[in-house]
């Protein structure tokens, strides 16, 4: 899932990222449905590009955890959301949704638009190699 954000004025992206992981949360929690892994990738638009902000949330009950954080005050960027979670497709499309425009809404002078969603079930996994029992 990829999402696009910007603001009029440079703001600290980390509590928006941290409110955006929570707000997955409590729709997943609502639903009683788990979060098997969230990770969310901010890139700025300008500056460096090894300069990225990362939080993950691996379980319902734990707390969102940033692994990387951008200093700087960022204007405009990207927001790429990767979310494993047990619920149907749609589910997790309308949980983003809705958690993007909750997180956003905090910060009024932040614009949040989405560029592109894809929210679909794995296929089955078909190994290619299996261990022979021994006989």
């Amino acid at each position: 899932m990829h999402r696009a954000t910007g603001c009029e004025e440079g703001i600290r992206f980390r509590k928006f990222l941290k409110r955006m992981a929570k707000e997955v949360q409590k729709r997943f929690q609502a639903r009683t449905a788990e979060v098997a892994h969230l990770k969310m990738t901010l890139s700025p638009n300008s500056g460096r590009l090894d300069e990225i902000a990362v939080v993950n949330l691996v379980r319902n009950d734990f707390i969102p955890e940033i692994s990387l954080r951008l200093e700087s005050p960022v204007t405009d960027g990207q927001l790429i959301i990767n979310l494993r979670a047990e619920a149907a497709p749609d589910v997790l499309g309308t949980v983003v949704r809705e958690a993007l425009t909750a997180s956003a809404g905090a910060f009024p002078t932040m614009k949040a638009t989405l560029d592109h969603l894809e929210h679909f079930r794995p296929g089955k996994p078909s190994p290619t190699h299996r261990f022979e029992t021994p006989k």
